[in-house]
């Protein structure tokens, strides 16, 4: 439906209303002409009142059809089309379409009659297009739709270059968390190896063993049994130091600094920026 209306919005203008119309035709497009205002079809309901409204119609037919015609003046918006390039200058050999159809080949700064509603609009330039939805309301006047094309720095200005926020750590953070992984697994390694140097005779929880006083087995269940308990303490400091280098790391974190001195490359220029205070 609203094709249709652009096509009207495009077309209508041209016809002159130089042969009068019939009576059949002034009624139809009176009834025509409310069907299409029920509809938001303001553009089209205009039309037909404006048809309507002469003076070859019946006088109840063309005094309603003109007052509706001068209700749905104030009613109806207007669009005005803008193009610019990224320097900001006009580019009025744009072409414009409005939900499919072309409504101007170029951009001339007058005002365009169209519905109330959501609209898409299309600007073409050079093989370049740029499209623009916008929710055009009742009665709104010279609401403008432009379109960009183009970068947004000019010839004497660097364009700025986006970067992305960087966090520096404390460097201590890492190597403490390091070291504190690699006693731990250390600690974890004694631990395995003191208990398989236990007799199996003997017990590490009851320190006992099934053997008769002076036997080697006691001593060997002793050396395995301080093995297990170095293993223990190392892996204890190495998880007490991997959880702290990782708290270090994140709560030491800050946003990096800007270097004082950048390189900057215009389009004919280039240089340095200093940063900082004097």
């Amino acid at each position: 439906m609203r094709k249709l209306l652009v096509f009207v919005l495009a077309v209508v203008p041209s016809i002159a209303f130089a042969d009068p119309m019939s009576k059949e035709a002034c009624v139809d497009a009176h009834s025509r002409g409310q069907d299409a205002k029920e509809a938001g079809r303001l553009t089209l309901a205009r039309r037909l009142f404006l048809s309507c409204a002469q003076s070859g119609c019946p006088g109840a037919v063309q005094s309603d059809c003109a007052r509706f015609a001068d209700d749905l003046s104030a009613l109806q918006p207007t669009v005005n089309f803008a193009a610019r390039d990224g320097a900001g200058n006009d580019v009025p050999n744009t072409t414009v379409y409005v939900d499919g159809l072309l409504v101007a080949t170029t951009i001339d700064g007058k005002p365009l009659e169209i519905d109330p509603g959501t609209h898409s609009v299309k600007f073409s330039n050079a093989g370049r297009d740029q499209i623009v939805t916008v929710v055009i309301g009742s009665g709104e006047k010279g609401r403008v739709v432009q379109a960009r094309f183009g970068g947004g720095a000019t010839a004497n200005a660097p364009a700025p270059a986006s970067r992305a926020a960087r966090t520096t750590h404390p460097k201590g953070a890492l190597l403490v968390t390091i070291a504190g992984g690699v006693i731990a697994a250390g600690g974890g390694a004694l631990i395995f190896y003191g208990l398989s140097q236990i007799p199996s005779q003997c017990s590490i929880t009851s320190s006992e063993c099934a053997a008769p006083p002076n036997d080697p087995v006691f001593a060997q269940a002793a050396s395995g049994a301080r093995t297990v308990n170095l293993g223990i303490a190392a892996t204890s400091i190495g998880l007490a130091a991997l959880a702290g280098g990782v708290v270090w790391y994140v709560m030491g974190a800050k946003p990096a600094r800007e270097a004082p001195v950048q390189a900057w490359l215009g389009k004919d220029s280039g240089g340095f920026a200093v940063r900082g205070s004097f």
